[in-house]
């Protein structure tokens, strides 16, 4: 198979250049203009905490919740913290950095890595909430329950009922290394995982734009495109025809799921550092699927409790069974795959 998707690519490449650079422009102005405004600074905050010691003298205050959810050690603070506001892929960045300083085992960092990747709340107000739905609240309540939901996933998924591995008590770096030191040490770090997260996005916007005539036929086609990058997806919903529950349903999933650009550029990021990733692809369908299921159940218990500006002939209250059943299948096919996964780490 990998024989053949190479070969395929590479006749893609050679026969559709124009599409290719075109797809390279958008992937960089989607890097420069939303990624990394928002993702560099998390990038350089998770190494200054990590390596300063910081994260460490504070991760007492979450050891008994992270231990009794999860079977966490303390230090798996840091990248919870970061991988649940931070934004993708920045929870992916901070585990490896943690294991790479021997603060987390590889069994332990494998478990944060499932469910601490999450968007940030700034993207979910910002491009979910204003930029589809016109409205700021709307935003703030999906990235609720977008947190909730990979709580829940890590419950489900990363929880094993053993103490947590042996690790050590600080990371492994010199005594008398000073800020300037750190502080260099962790720009450079983020400009790595910042060219891994360029590199990601302008990929798959060459994917998007030779896959754009196929999308093209499909009903409300432009939506399947946040399988494949969030960000397109997400912009692609707000001019569909469908009522806004079942917009806000999709975009839940999507935010959840992270799409495949998300979930490459946490492998590029974690097989460096010998980090496996058995799992995190059932992780993020199932934690998509939870976040469907909690938008779908709010918007159909109270319509207008998510979409504070829609219109009411365009609330759908009684028109989710459908996406109930393959929200349900969904689940129930991560948490069987999370399973295998769990039992092979």
């Amino acid at each position: 198979m990998k024989l053949f998707l190479s070969f395929a690519l590479f006749c893609v490449f050679l026969f559709f250049p124009a599409a290719c650079a075109d797809g390279v422009r958008n992937g960089l102005a989607l890097a420069a203009g939303q990624a990394l405004p928002a993702l560099f600074p998390f990038f350089v905050a998770g190494g200054l905490l990590t390596r300063s010691g910081l994260a460490f003298r504070l991760s007492g205050l979450a050891a008994r919740p992270l231990y009794a959810l999860y079977r966490l050690p303390p230090a798996a603070a840091p990248a919870v913290l970061l991988g649940l506001t931070g934004g993708y892929p920045v929870g992916a960045a901070t585990t490896v950095d943690l294991l790479k300083q021997g603060a987390l085992s590889r069994t332990d960092a494998t478990r944060v890595n499932r469910f601490c990747n999450c968007a940030s709340p700034g993207f979910c107000i910002a491009l979910a909430g204003l930029g589809v739905f016109g409205s700021a609240r709307t935003g703030a309540m999906l990235y609720g329950i977008h947190v909730l939901s990979a709580l829940l996933a890590g419950l489900i998924i990363a929880r094993e009922d053993v103490p947590p591995a042996p690790i050590s008590a600080a990371p492994s770096r010199a005594p008398d290394e000073g800020f300037a030191s750190i502080f260099c040490a962790a720009v450079q770090q983020a400009a790595a995982t910042a060219l891994t997260v360029t590199a990601f996005l302008a990929m798959f916007s060459i994917l998007l734009r030779l896959a754009a005539p196929v999308l093209a036929c499909l009903p409300c086609g432009d939506a399947f495109s946040g399988l494949f990058e969030l960000t397109a997806g997400l912009a692609a919903l707000a001019p569909l025809p469908l009522a806004d529950n079942a917009k806000l349903t999709i975009a839940s999933f999507l935010l959840g799921f992270g799409g495949l650009a998300v979930q490459f550029q946490v492998r590029a990021l974690a097989a460096p550092a010998g980090l496996p990733v058995d799992g995190f692809a059932a992780a993020k369908l199932l934690h998509g699927a939870l976040a469907a299921a909690l938008t779908a159940l709010l918007t159909r218990l109270s319509p207008q409790a998510l979409v504070v500006s829609a219109a009411p002939d365009r609330i759908a209250p009684h028109g989710l069974p459908p996406v109930f059943s393959l929200i349900l299948l969904l689940a129930a096919l991560a948490i069987w795959s999370g399973k295998k996964a769990k039992n092979a780490v």
